[in-house]
């Protein structure tokens, strides 16, 4: 990939993460000013509850604050950027998965959200103003500074909560950008998304808490005693880990809000950057000899951007829109280049795309051939029957051979030298198999160190959405060539394209006969079979749509037997 294309990924992608991290800043200010309108609720005195808030929110101290939570926000949309941006990596055995947990990416996202709980409960505490606002106060039954024990419960709650969520989304499980089936503006996809949003996280926000009161029930007291003696301070009321002590209403309250806070705050960030991110945009169809402007880039070098995904997605978002909505610019794309008079855009639109279909499905096919040889195949024995020269400890009932002629002496060492060294590496390389093969009979190493054809064909599918477009786009594009294509530069492609969908449709068929999601091993089970139904239906309605178009003349096209025996099923519509 050229450096004006990496240039233009980068300023495309920055444009849009600084417009989602500014959202969100506004959305966090929002989101911790209701709080404090609802920390400081006063039912009885509802005009000097309102002009209290007004009061607190509007103070310098407020604005100090805001900053804080601000410069909190921008490292986090920095560090998270990473996980939207690049490919999500595949893990081929369960070793590998447990390596890439401990990774520099892994040890800063979790120190993030750490910090992002406990700085949110510090903020909102430093704000009230009452009984929970300072780690320690003046002693009431004997002199020097106690320890109020609430205040350290529910930063340390914070704490938790951090460590909960990374657990959960980042151990356990994945967040993945997915791009809206309808086009939507943004204030709507975001009023909708908050909507959604609050109540997963109120009700999200339960198990955490019920977690940190059992676990603080058990090691309070030696939470409290190390903060203790490390700050050299007293304790002068009850502790607090006591049943009696816990059961609090007001403190359970204030953990349960914090804890709805933290994960409003999680989830409201990975909407904003999925709400900008997957936003349409249009890109060029081609790069034009006579313009002087800087490069930009063009539709073909973004649907070849495997290493920035989310480009390669819009690429192909762009793709399927122009296929279908836009007539002008699917002109651009059927013209001929000049100087020249070749069809150059074309050819890079489809040379991307099939490559694209016909990948995905030889992948399928891998999985699926080496699942079922896993379930037929025994463990393999050494082979010495290999050919070489020697006989050991056999008779020899063939008859023998003629003497070698002394001309060509040579010749036959050096083949019998040859035939050795071919022979020692087969005989090494074959013990390694069957010694790799004997340790993986045995259950305990198969789980750890056996391959996960199961988790690859979840990557797979969870990599499927531009396979969905591409399909879908070049079936609209192949249809509107009938009456858009001057030069017939489509047509040309047409037996290329229907190859691609049937092949594929042979491999999706594979898949689902073969019934490799019948285990819920994943969390995200359903949305892998979403994408596989998705996947099937995108490909029967992209052959269909080429097969209404072009029955009268699918006898011209140079197709093989087997494909066109493939296509019988959609000329009677019984697929």
């Amino acid at each position: 990939m050229s450096e004006i294309t990496y240039r233009g990924c980068k300023e495309l992608l920055f444009q849009r993460m600084l417009m989602a991290v500014a959202s969100s800043i506004l959305v966090q200010i929002i989101f911790m000013s209701c709080v404090v309108l609802i920390t400081n609720l006063n039912i009885t005195s509802p005009l000097s509850w309102i002009e209290d808030t007004l009061a607190i929110i509007t103070c310098f101290r407020m604005w100090c604050y805001f900053t804080v939570l601000a410069t909190v926000i921008v490292l986090q949309g920095i560090i998270c950027s990473k996980n939207y941006l690049n490919k999500p990596p595949y893990a081929e055995t369960r070793f590998a998965m447990f390596y890439n947990l401990f990774t520099p990416h892994n040890f800063m996202v979790g120190t993030l959200y750490l910090t992002i709980g406990i700085v949110l409960v510090w903020l909102h505490l430093s704000l009230k103003g009452d009984e929970y606002n300072s780690l320690t106060t003046n002693c009431t039954t004997i002199y020097g500074t106690c320890l109020v024990e609430e205040y350290l419960f529910l930063i340390i709650g914070g704490l938790w909560t951090g460590i909960h969520y990374f657990i959960k989304m980042n151990i356990f499980g994945t967040q993945r950008l997915q791009f809206p089936i309808i086009p939507q503006s943004k204030f709507t996809q975001i009023s909708r998304g908050i909507g959604l949003v609050l109540p997963v996280s109120m009700t999200g926000a339960i198990w955490p808490c019920l977690y940190y009161l059992i676990v603080y029930y058990f090691l309070g007291s030696y939470i409290r005693g190390i903060v203790v003696s490390m700050l050299f301070i007293n304790v002068d009321n009850e502790p607090l880990d006591q049943m009696s002590k816990l059961l609090n209403i007001s403190l359970i309250f204030h953990l349960w809000l914090y804890a709805t806070l933290f994960t409003l705050t999680m989830n409201s960030m990975f909407l904003l950057f999925q709400v900008y991110l997957t936003e349409w945009m249009p890109f060029a169809i081609g790069q034009s000899v006579y313009t002087t402007s800087q490069p930009t880039i063009t539709l073909s070098e973004a649907l070849a951007m495997k290493k920035v995904p989310i480009v390669q997605y819009l690429g192909y978002l762009d793709l399927v829109t122009l296929a279908q909505k836009e007539k002008s610019r699917r002109a651009n794309l059927f013209t001929l280049s000049q100087p020249g008079g070749h069809p150059y855009n074309w050819n890079c639109i489809i040379v991307k795309s099939l490559e694209l279909i016909n990948e995905f499905a030889k992948e399928i096919d891998i999985v699926c051939c080496c699942k079922q040889t896993l379930k037929k195949k025994p463990i393999e024995t050494i082979n010495y029957n290999c050919e070489h020269p020697y006989v050991y400890h056999m008779r020899n009932l063939a008859s023998p051979a003629p003497p070698p002629v002394p001309a060509a002496s040579n010749n036959t060492n050096n083949q019998q030298a040859f035939s050795s060294g071919k022979y020692i590496m087969e005989f090494i390389k074959t013990t390694r198999q069957c010694f790799i093969n004997y340790l993986l009979s045995k259950p305990l190493i198969f789980y750890f160190f056996g391959t996960q054809y199961d988790a690859k064909i979840n990557h797979l599918l969870n990599n499927g959405q531009p396979v969905i477009w591409a399909i879908d786009g070049l079936s609209s594009l192949a249809v509107a060539s009938l009456t858009e294509d001057l030069y017939g530069i489509v047509q040309k492609d047409l037996p290329g394209i229907i190859d691609a969908l049937v092949l594929l449709k042979q491999s999706l068929e594979k898949l689902h006969k073969m019934n490799m999601l019948s285990r819920k091993s994943y969390h995200d089970d359903k949305d892998i079979r979403q994408m596989l139904a998705s996947l099937r239906a995108a490909n029967r309605r992209s052959i269909y749509r080429i097969i209404i178009a072009f029955k009268e003349y699918i006898d011209g096209l140079n197709l093989e037997q087997p494909i066109k025996d493939q296509l019988q099923n959609f000329f009677v519509c019984k697929e």
